[in-house]
């Protein structure tokens, strides 16, 4: 078989071989990072293999994308270039293999269930080995762990006895979650009681990893009915897209991120997916049981999802057949919900005394209509929880709601009424985020309703933009499933995620920050709004001609845009991405040990360095990755007298280490110090006199090297 290779081909391997490598800022240009041979071999291998198949097609588009890594290795000096660099052009190689394998997704019908069970599987025992259970998850095995131990549901003496030890490793202690007590005076989780059911056997039979792979398993029975929902709304020669749907969802945000997570946000978006999917049409008595009985546990799982059970409901009963005994259907859909909803009033009269579900939240008022825009905003565009900020292929759906208008018009008023009704009640909470977890935790269950409309949007075929925004979506999925870390936690200030992969220029300073309120929020959401906007504006559908160099030219300009709406700093991070690795510096295309050197406009403090003001340090470099090695730190400037010391903060919250005191040298002060393995450092100055900074330097030394 002769190997054909084409311009995609090329870019994609050139993409993912720079994306690989990193990227680093330096004076005047850019670090290239060395790949790594093993990682080149696999890029090459890949390229190779896609030149071998006979039915790629040619996207020739696709090779339109080279114009992003000519003008890095160029070393042109543009604003918001530094951003396309490094790890970020995986997201462009990957939207270039979207747009030449797109059509042949069809053809691996049987792989779709055992591939995404195994994807989730591999997640769950991540998360297992990385992160335990964390936010609201160790507080529903608490109650697994107390109906299995001790046949009730009170909690106080199982927290006390720390049995979450098993699988909570966050703190030494952990504090029960609840509001108010029972009515002999008992604790019991305000946390409703349906998914510690629901985990209760696979917890029995194997503890937390046994709870966490059946949550992966539910996770993987998700995709499997969303695909089944898209193929069966799918026309005459559609399902092929419809496939291809299915599995962009099924590996991106936020579905592929909660796979193996013990939250109420998994099971509920596998009944809502069944509701829509099953009620479309009941034909029988037994599917309208079923579905009936998926409506009746929704609110067992959380009593906010009780509006979204009525919504099915009503979808289900619009859509019964014309016949002589409708009514019959019709009772056993809502049967299961009648008895459901007296069975949780007279659970909570017997635990509590009260018979209303949402008392057990206390009298604090839990909605406001008034935080609804912080919040939507938020759930949508916020850097570290913010759905579209980590797949925004769901930006396409306002693309296929006319075409759902004309031949769904029922299930399209379903869906919008879905998300509606989950958007607004996560927007008007005032912990939209969720807490401790992945983000878009609460747009979770809304995913079903919005696959129909995205699956429309994409119908054709996806345009070269739309290549891109499931590219950064598989990208995202991909760095978290593969780091849970950076995804699984609570606000942080910067998204984790786009702090760690990021290339000489971080996507922290250039998205929204909604959680902490960042002062240029709305300017920044603004310009992704728009950038969005114009991405999903209809246009010729096939990637083809120079549609992918236009959508890379409009990702580059609403980067820089946004760089240049952004007051944000990076610690200076971009600079000091690289230090110590093997990089090509450009333009010059001279090769050799990467360094950081950047002036005071990085410093939050700078340029004149008071360390009176700064009695817990002034942070030189913050939160960067070192590798274990000898480095030299070196500040120039004017006023150089009483030496500051160097302290180094680890990222796991231990205290500051002092590794030095900067020796004077002309023009300035040095220091060496020793990193002994790869981890999250921040390098700060304490104590000395003042200083007036004009450059910092920080490299690593070979071994020979000494101050």
């Amino acid at each position: 078989m002769r190997w054909r290779p084409r311009w995609a081909h090329v870019g994609i391997a050139v993409l993912a071989t720079l994306g690989i490598g990193g990227a680093a800022a330096s004076p005047g240009g850019f670090w290239i990072g060395e790949p790594g041979l093993p990682a080149l071999l696999g890029v090459l291998g890949i390229a190779v293999g896609l030149g071998l198949r006979r039915w790629t097609r040619p996207a020739p588009g696709v090779g339109g994308l080279l114009a992003v890594p000519a003008a890095l290795l160029a070393g042109l000096p543009l604003p918001g270039l530094g951003a396309l660099s490094g790890p970020p052009l995986l997201a462009l190689a990957l939207g270039g293999l979207v747009g030449l394998v797109w059509s042949d997704l069809g053809r691996v019908r049987r792989l779709f269930f055992p591939v995404v069970l195994a994807v989730y599987a591999a997640v769950s025992l991540g998360v297992q080995r990385e992160v335990g259970a964390e936010g609201d998850e160790p507080h529903y095995l608490m109650v697994a762990e107390s109906l299995l131990r001790d046949g009730d549901l009170s909690l106080e003496a199982d927290y006390a006895e720390r049995r979450y030890r098993a699988f909570y490793r966050t703190r030494p202690t952990l504090e029960p979650h609840y509001r108010v007590r029972g009515s002999g005076g008992e604790i019991y989780s305000l946390h409703a009681i349906g998914l510690s059911l629901l985990v209760l056997p696979a917890y029995a039979l194997a503890g937390y990893p046994g709870a966490s792979l059946f949550m992966a398993l539910l996770a993987a029975l998700l995709a499997l009915e969303l695909r089944g929902l898209l193929r069966d709304l799918a026309g005459e020669g559609e399902a092929p897209a419809a496939e291809a749907t299915a599995w962009v969802l099924a590996l991106s945000p936020p579905l592929v991120h909660y796979a193996g997570l013990v939250f109420t946000e998994v099971p509920a978006a596998l009944l809502v997916a069944v509701g829509l999917r099953r009620g479309r049409t009941l034909a029988r008595d037994g599917s309208a049981l079923a579905v009936g009985a998926g409506l009746a546990f929704l609110p067992w799982l959380n009593v906010r999802y009780a509006p979204v059970a009525v919504l099915l409901a009503l979808y289900a009963l619009s859509g019964l057949p014309r016949s002589s005994t409708p009514w019959r259907r019709g009772l056993w859909v809502l049967a299961p919900s009648l008895i459901s909803a007296l069975g949780i009033a007279i659970y909570h009269e017997w635990l509590y005394g009260f018979a209303d579900p949402r008392r057990v939240y206390g009298a604090r008022p839990e909605l406001s209509l008034a935080a609804l825009p912080e919040g939507l905003a938020g759930l949508l565009l916020d850097q570290e929880f913010g759905l579209l900020a980590y797949a925004p292929v769901f930006a396409l759906a306002p693309l296929g709601l006319r075409l759902l208008w004309r031949a769904r018009r029922r299930l399209l008023l379903a869906c919008a009424a879905v998300v509606v009704v989950l958007a607004g009640t996560a927007g008007s909470w005032h912990m939209w985020r969720g807490g401790f977890n992945p983000p878009a935790r609460f747009l979770v269950p809304a995913v079903p309703a919005l696959a129909p409309a995205v699956a429309a949007g994409l119908r054709g075929g996806p345009a070269p933009a739309a290549c891109l925004l499931i590219g950064w979506g598989l990208w995202t999925g991909a760095s978290g499933a593969a780091q849970p870390q950076l995804v699984h936690r609570d606000r942080d200030g910067t998204a984790p995620l786009f702090r760690v992969h990021a290339g000489a220029e971080e996507w922290t300073g250039l998205l929204p920050a909604f959680v902490l309120s960042e002062p240029d929020r709305h300017a920044l959401a603004a310009v992704w709004l728009l950038a969005l906007a114009w991405a999903v504006a209809p246009r010729p559908r096939a990637p083809a001609g120079w549609g992918f160099a236009l959508s890379a030219l409009g990702l580059w300009a609403a980067c820089a845009t946004a760089g240049a709406a952004s007051d944000a700093r990076t610690g200076a991070r971009d600079a000091a991405r690289l230090v110590g690795q093997g990089a090509l510096a450009v333009p010059g295309w001279r090769p050799g040990t990467a360094d950081a050197r950047f002036g005071p406009a990085a410093l939050s403090w700078g340029p004149l360095l008071e360390p009176h003001r700064h009695p817990d340090g002034a942070v030189l470099v913050e939160r960067v990755v070192l590798g274990p090695g000898r480095y030299r730190l070196t500040l120039r400037g004017e006023g150089f007298g009483a030496p500051p010391a160097l302290r180094l903060r680890a990222g796991d919250g231990s205290p500051p280490r002092k590794v030095g005191t900067l020796a004077p040298i002309p023009g300035g002060g040095a220091v060496d110090f020793g990193v002994e393995s790869r981890s999250e450092l921040t390098l700060e100055l304490h104590s000395g006199g003042p200083f007036l900074v004009e450059s910092v330097a920080l490299e690593r030394l070979a071994d020979a090297a000494v101050l």
